[in-house]
């Protein structure tokens, strides 16, 4: 007999009082999100036209230049073409949706506004050369993308910060019934509440007649049947389906259940996930689809496009030989800081797992003490750890000037050696200690599929995060959609994160 819930249990988030009008607001923020990208195109392209003919700029001042104005109805005709095809490109994207399944990154969401804003101004551009009257100014064209873009994502930074805020105060509250269980479906759980503290699972469902499997807390309230009753009793408005716990094909009563919550949820209009067995690979929409409707997921993370090989190691090497010949003086100013504060050599090397497990020596600024790695044993017992991580908080070890050399991160300015050796670049997953990435777990050396990185997506959203789980995950977001705007996105940030110090003590 199924374990039932005490009533005590029951969670029942409790939600500020807001306005009525604002919460059907907030519910239709898709639709509201559209709407506004709309308005943005179309204003940003007309104040282009009013800038570019009406205003007197520096350059045509500077060069004598007198530009004649050109008929207004030809520039709204393009502005319509071009805000409206943007917006549908944004639209087919899936960019307007606010569900789970939609819940993107604010690096995928820029990634994608700059991909359709290229599509659309180009698609603009042979229009205009199809009909000799849209033909318009270039200058317009650069403007009226730039400043639009810059735009769109700064409402998506204020959607977001308004949800975060939204979300502390519990506004939005999800409450997920889950039905099965296997070793992974804690690890999501964990997953969705640290997106939203206010995410509760109520319980979950059993499938008849299967060996049950007891999480600590939580709850069976029954069997797949009883999904009704459930939700009678205690209202949910997610379900989640965990693919460890799915029927098999001679199981027809589960198949059965399944089939009726599909139908039930519908009805009742409550969200339907079916969760895959493995949660170790990164999945883009782009790769769920349907072959003669058969379900099928690509799992293959994205291999390097010839052209952006070329041009990350073009990047990586004009970094690297810039940064060392213009930050010579500084450089050596902070060899000379590390010899007269302690005894030891400069430079530190350490063995790191490097691309496809292969090892490579790691440079850095010393900042520990010279015997580090001796008084490291004394400190934690690495056979002991329960995953291969740690993170020692004021660390003994960190010499004085070390610890200004970690904050500002300079002690890893000579990994840029590394870099033009071609064991590193300057953007990857963070390279890892030999002694612990030889204890990962097969899934757990996905992340050894590029070459490691100076900074990453892992080390500028979070930093000192002590969770190998958490790193993992974000290091195969990382190869997942790896590309050129992804990697100058994680540069400008990783000088914010160095500014504001996160994640050292």
């Amino acid at each position: 007999m199924a374990r039932q819930m005490p009533q005590e249990q029951v969670f029942v988030p409790e939600k500020p009082v807001v306005p009525a009008v604002f919460a059907r607001l907030w519910t239709n923020r898709g639709q509201i999100l559209f709407g506004l990208d709309l308005a943005i195109c179309l204003v940003c392209f007309i104040g282009a036209y009013y800038v570019r003919f009406y205003l007197d700029l520096p350059g045509d001042r500077i060069f004598g230049l007198s530009v004649p104005v050109p008929p207004f109805v030809p520039y709204l005709k393009a502005s319509v073409i071009w805000a409206g095809m943007w917006v549908f490109l944004l639209w087919k994207d899936q960019s307007y949706r606010s569900d789970l399944h939609f819940s993107t990154q604010l690096a995928g969401q820029i990634r994608t506004i700059l991909i359709t804003g290229l599509y659309a101004t180009g698609f603009l551009m042979i229009v205009s050369f199809m009909f000799r009257q849209l033909l318009l100014s270039r200058l317009v064209y650069v403007t009226v993308f730039v400043v639009a873009g810059a735009l769109l994502i700064v409402v998506r930074v204020c959607f977001r910060h308004l949800a975060r805020r939204l979300d502390e105060q519990c506004f939005t509250a999800y409450r997920i019934l889950m039905v099965g269980w296997n070793k992974n479906a804690a690890a999501l759980v964990d997953r969705l509440r640290e997106r939203n503290r206010c995410t509760h699972v109520i319980g979950r469902l059993e499938w008849e007649n299967r060996p049950r499997a007891y999480p600590d807390d939580i709850p069976i309230l029954g069997v797949s049947s009883d999904l009704e009753r459930i939700y009678d009793q205690t209202p949910f408005d997610k379900l989640l389906v965990v693919g460890g716990g799915l029927p098999s094909e001679d199981d027809t009563a589960s198949r059965e259940s399944l089939i009726r919550a599909l139908n039930f949820c519908e009805e009742k209009n409550i969200s339907y996930y079916m969760v895959p067995d493995f949660l170790d690979v990164a999945v883009t929409r782009t790769e769920v689809g349907s072959f003669a409707g058969v379900p099928l997921v690509l799992l293959q993370d994205s291999a390097l496009h010839p052209a952006y090989a070329i041009a990350k190691r073009v990047m990586d090497v004009g970094i690297s030989v810039v940064t060392l010949i213009l930050g010579l003086p500084l450089w050596l100013a902070i060899a000379l800081l590390i010899k007269l504060t302690s005894k030891g050599p400069v430079f530190y090397a350490q063995e790191r797992m490097g691309m496809y497990g292969k090892p490579f020596p790691m440079y850095k600024f010393r900042s520990m003490l010279p015997d580090a790695d001796e008084q490291l044993r004394n400190i934690i017992d690495l056979d002991s750890l329960a995953e291969p991580v740690y993170k020692i908080p004021r660390d003994p070890r960190v010499t004085s000037i070390g610890k200004v050399l970690r904050r500002s991160g300079l002690d890893e300015i000579p990994q840029l050696i590394n870099v033009l050796r071609g064991d590193m670049s300057v953007v990857g997953p963070r390279p890892e200690w030999v002694g612990l990435a030889e204890r990962y777990e097969p899934w757990e050396r996905r992340r050894l599929k590029a070459k490691p990185g100076i900074t990453g997506y892992q080390q500028v959203m979070s930093r000192g995060d002590p969770s190998l789980a958490k790193r993992i995950e974000l290091d195969l977001y990382y190869l997942k959609h790896q590309g050129f705007f992804l990697d100058v996105f994680i540069m400008l940030r990783t000088i914010l994160v160095v500014f504001r110090g996160d994640g050292i003590d």
